[in-house]
C-alpha cells in the first residue's frame, strides 16, 4: 500500500509542471478580440476592418492578435475610467482597434478608435508624452542637456491621455461638426470654441503663435520663459494643441478630464529644481474651454447626437 502511495505521488509531482505549464500557456494566448466591461477591443484583421483610406495612412495591412500584456493594459484603463464614473467614454466609439502603424486615431465617419499598438503600455505617461512632443518643436534644443524634466501628479499612464484624446475626437466630429477631412467648416456651436485660440480674421491662425515661438527657442532658459508664459498667460492645454483646432479641442476634451476628474497637475523641472508648479494651470482661455466642453457633455441630448447615424 505504502509502495502505491509513493508511486501516486511521483506520478503527481511529475505531472505537476505539466498541468502548470499548460495552464501558463493558456493564459499567455493571444486573441483576435475580447471584451471587457462591455467595452469591445479587436485585433485588426484586413478582411473585417476597412479604415477610412485618408485617415489611416501607414496603417500596416497585417493581422494583429491581441498579447496577453496589451489585454491587460487595457483592461487596466477601463478600471481607471470606471472608477471615476466615467466609462461611458468607452462606450462612445464602436469598438476600439489594434493596429500596427505610426500613430493612433480615431476614424470619425466609422466611429471606431484604432489604437497604434506601440502605445499600449503603462509606464510610459502623460508627463513623458508632454516632453517628447515639446522635443519635436524645438528643433534647436537638447532637452536632455539642458536638464529638462516634467512630472505629473498623479502619474498617469499616457495610453489613458491617448484614448480620451481620440474619443474627444470623435465627439469634435459627432457633436460639433467638425469636417473629418481637414478644412474647417464653422458652425454656430465650434465657431464658439474655436474663437477662443483661433483668429478668424487671419485664416484661423493660431493667435499665440506657439510653434513659431518654440522653433526660435535656442537655450534652455528661454525654453524655461517660453513655459513660464505659457503657464500663466495659454489657452492651450498642450504645446501639441497648437497644431490644429481638431486636435486643440481633443487636448482640451483630455484636460477636462484630467483635471476635473483625476486631479492632474503636470509640473516643469529645469536644472533639478521646480520652476512650475502646474503647466496647465487654469488661465482665462483654458477656463472657457473648459466651460464649452462641461457645457457639451452635460447636455441631456449628447447620447441621442453621438447614436445619431449608427
Amino acid at each position: 500500500m505504502k509502495r502505491i502511495t509513493r508511486v501516486v505521488m511521483l506520478a503527481v509531482i511529475l505531472l505537476l509542471p505539466v498541468i502548470l505549464f499548460g495552464c501558463h500557456k493558456e493564459e499567455e494566448t493571444e486573441v483576435a478580440a475580447f471584451t471587457y466591461r462591455g467595452i469591445l477591443f479587436e485585433g485588426f484583421n484586413p478582411e473585417k476592418h476597412k479604415p477610412t483610406p485618408e485617415l489611416a495612412r501607414g496603417v500596416e495591412m497585417e493581422r494583429v492578435m491581441i498579447t496577453p500584456a496589451e489585454m491587460k493594459a487595457l483592461m487596466g484603463i477601463v478600471d481607471m475610467l470606471e472608477k471615476k464614473d466615467l466609462l461611458y467614454l468607452m462606450e462612445i466609439p464602436v469598438r476600439f482597434v489594434l493596429v500596427s502603424g505610426p500613430y493612433s486615431f480615431a476614424d470619425k465617419p466609422q466611429m471606431t478608435v484604432y489604437i497604434d499598438r506601440e502605445k499600449i503600455k503603462m509606464d510610459y505617461t502623460v508627463a513623458d508624452d508632454w516632453r517628447y512632443k515639446l522635443s519635436k518643436f524645438t528643433p534647436g534644443l537638447d532637452l536632455s542637456e539642458e536638464r529638462v524634466y516634467f512630472q505629473g501628479l498623479p502619474k498617469l499612464p499616457n495610453l489613458l491621455r491617448i484614448i480620451i484624446h481620440e474619443v474627444g475626437h470623435l465627439v469634435e466630429y459627432k457633436v460639433l461638426g467638425f469636417s473629418w477631412q481637414g478644412q474647417f467648416i464653422a458652425n454656430n456651436l465650434n465657431r464658439d470654441f474655436v474663437a477662443i485660440s483661433w483668429d478668424e480674421w487671419n485664416n484661423w491662425r493660431d493667435r499665440e503663435k506657439i510653434l513659431s515661438r518654440l522653433q526660435a527657442i535656442k537655450k534652455g532658459e528661454e525654453l524655461a520663459e517660453f513655459l513660464t508664459w505659457f503657464s500663466q498667460n495659454s489657452s492651450f492645454f498642450s504645446v501639441y494643441s497648437s497644431t490644429g483646432m481638431t486636435e486643440d479641442f481633443a487636448e482640451s476634451f483630455v484636460f477636462y478630464y484630467l483635471r476635473n476628474h483625476f486631479d492632474y497637475t503636470l509640473q516643469f523641472f529645469y536644472g533639478g529644481h521646480l520652476r512650475l508648479a502646474d503647466l496647465t494651470a487654469p488661465t482665462k482661455g483654458r477656463k472657457k474651454k473648459i466651460a464649452f466642453i462641461d457645457g457639451v457633455m452635460q447636455d441631456p441630448e449628447f447620447f441621442d447626437l453621438i447614436k445619431k447615424g449608427r
